[in-house]
């Protein structure tokens, strides 16, 4: 694959839905070197469409890669800057086929736990799968190419009737597409899909991150988001600790972005996303759950 300079060292955030992932890109795209991709979720998908968002580095094949390296190039181009910025959560269940897409990436994964990651998945889930928002429209339309409309067709449709037919139309599924997503929605609340996505995800990216060299692949999480970790995050990125970051960082760090949502939860629903993550949560070292499990 010839190198392309406006490639070098490209940022790729990652991430579940409802992490942070957003806030970090939002502060991290004001830096004067850097061109922001929010989500360009049709262009990953570019030659796979139908399939779930969990690619593997033989499905970037060489046109394959050379399209969306040519989109992304152009955009970096376009925006007069010198290195790429993106941010797509789902990126988080195919780090192999990024990688081979993007050599020389650097990955973010932010992680937020995974009870409060998925109460806020379910409540952005029934806002958002519904209706079709204009700036996102228009966002889609100039990413697909005709060859993928008959993949997308389908999804617009249900995405416009669930919400004039809420009772008749079964809504289009929202966030990262997990293998078997549309089944599960059928079989399980959508509490429990919720949970299902934050593990998928976070399972996938820390595994096939933490094989990476350390200079590739950072952790962090929102609980701890504070100046601090911003410097390190910028160290690791190779990126200049610029004023406008830190402007942008005190203008939209907000405290409540790390408050535990699962505090004022129903009992019952954090006990039911327990079921799901729970041996996940311990393996990425956050405190054993207490739930309100009655006694044995």
């Amino acid at each position: 694959m010839e190198h392309d300079p406006w490639l070098r060292k490209p940022i790729i955030i990652i991430g579940t839905p409802r992490s942070g992932t957003t806030f970090l890109g939002q502060v991290l795209k004001v830096h004067p070197s850097l061109a922001f991709l929010e989500e360009p979720r049709i262009t990953w998908r570019y030659g796979n469409d139908g399939r779930s968002d969990r690619l593997l580095p033989e499905d970037a094949r060489p046109e394959v890669c050379q399209y969306i390296r040519d989109r992304f190039a152009e955009a970096v181009r376009h925006a007069g800057r010198k290195r790429l910025l993106e941010k797509t959560p789902s990126n988080s269940l195919r780090m192999g086929f990024v990688e081979r897409v993007l050599p020389g990436c650097k990955f973010i994964h932010i992680i937020r736990h995974g009870c409060d990651s998925a109460l806020s998945i379910q409540e952005f889930w029934r806002q958002h799968a519904a209706g079709i928002k204009p700036g996102k429209a228009a966002q889609r339309l100039r990413e697909i190419r005709w060859r993928q409309l008959p993949y997308y067709a389908k999804e617009v449709v249900r995405r416009g009737a669930g919400r004039r037919f809420p009772r008749l139309v079964r809504p289009p599924v929202w966030g990262p597409r997990i293998p078997g997503l549309d089944g599960l929605v059928r079989e399980l609340d959508l509490l429990e899909v919720c949970a299902l996505q934050w593990r998928t995800c976070v399972e996938s990216a820390c595994q096939y991150g933490r094989a990476l060299p350390p200079e590739r692949y950072m952790e962090c999480r929102l609980e701890d988001m504070s100046e601090d970790l911003l410097r390190r995050v910028l160290e690791f990125a190779e990126l200049e600790a610029v004023d406008q970051i830190w402007n942008a960082f005190h203008e939209r760090f907000d405290p409540n972005l790390t408050k535990p949502r699962r505090d004022d939860a129903d009992p019952a629903d954090v006990e039911a996303i327990l079921r799901w993550i729970e041996p996940t949560l311990v393996w990425l070292g956050y405190e054993s759950p207490v739930s309100n499990r009655p006694a044995e």
